[in-house]
Parts: structure tokens; sequence; C-alpha cells
């Protein structure tokens, strides 16, 4: 009886992880994530063997550090606040350690957030200091038609990186 209990439980956390990606509002996707991650610790607890829980943990908390924590310190770096980009810096950290402690738990692919694949290109425009081609990846990544409706969150966090990323105060750290 505790096996089906959780097993539905694992099931449910699933169907809110793909409802949660159908959000477009960015500020209902951040508490959402928030709350979904504090349910599927729980669920890790009671089983640390399933690779389900393991894969929405991980996704979700590269989601956070990727996506809504960088958000955050974009916007603090625009508003010129060092102390608070710093304390965003660390919370993406904290994050990303997570997002690997539970990679290291269960082995399997590990595909990219659309996120990170949609900025790619400027971030290595970044890299080689070139600012003609850096704005134009984030045009793109700015215009990038909806892919499913299950990837409206994760466009949403896009559209609203690649927004930041184009500000002064960001796009000064590529040295152009």
């Amino acid at each position: 009886m505790q096996q089906a209990v959780l097993e539905n439980d694992v099931r449910s956390a699933q169907w809110k992880a793909r409802t949660l990606s159908t959000a477009s509002d960015t500020s209902l996707g951040y508490a959402a994530l928030c709350s979904q991650l504090i349910e599927l610790e729980a669920l890790y607890q009671r089983d640390p063997n399933d690779r389900r829980v393991s894969a929405l943990l991980v996704r979700g908390y590269e989601l956070m550090a990727r996506a809504f924590i960088e958000l955050r310190r974009l916007e603090a770096v625009v508003a010129g606040d060092e102390a608070r980009a710093a304390q965003e810096a660390q919370l993406a950290a904290d994050a990303t350690a997570r997002a690997a402690y539970y990679r290291s738990r269960a082995a399997g692919p590990w595909p990219p957030l659309e996120v990170s694949r949609a900025l790619a290109g400027a971030a290595k425009a970044c890299d080689a200091h070139d600012r003609a081609a850096y704005e134009r990846e984030l045009n793109v990544a700015l215009r990038a038609p909806e892919r499913g409706v299950e990837m409206r969150l994760e466009r949403a966090l896009t559209q609203r990186l690649a927004g930041a990323w184009l500000m002064p105060q960001v796009a000064a750290r590529c040295g152009f």
C-alpha cells in the first residue's frame, strides 16, 4: 500500500511539473517551482532511488539557478546593487550544487534547459567580444516562436533573460 501511495505521489509531481512548464507568468512560475521543489525533496526522502524524482529535482534546481535566480541577479546588476547581485550569485551556486547532487544520484542523460540552449550563442559572442553577434543572438531569442505549450515558462524566462542581457549594465561584462 505504501508503494502505491508513493507511486501516485510521484506521478502527481510529474503532472505538476508539466503543468508548471505551461505557465507564461514568471512570477507564478517562481512561486510554483519553490513549492514544487519542497514537495520533491519530501518525495526524495521517501524513496531516494526513484530516478523520476531525481530528474525533476535536477531540472527544477537548474531552472531555479539558471533562470529565476539569474534574472534576479541581473536585475540587481542593472540597479547597481552589488551586494544583492552577490547574494543572488550565492543562491544560484547553492541551487546548482543541489542539482549536481541529485544528478549524481541518478545516472542518465540530462538534456540542457531550453533557456541555456537559447542563450548559448549570445554567451559565446560575449566571450568573443563580438557585439553584433551578441545582439543578433539575443534578438533571435527574443523573437523565438513558441515551440509547444510545455515550453511556455522557459520561453518566457528566456525572453526576460535576453532582454536583461541587452541592458548596458549587463552587456558591459562582455567588454564591447
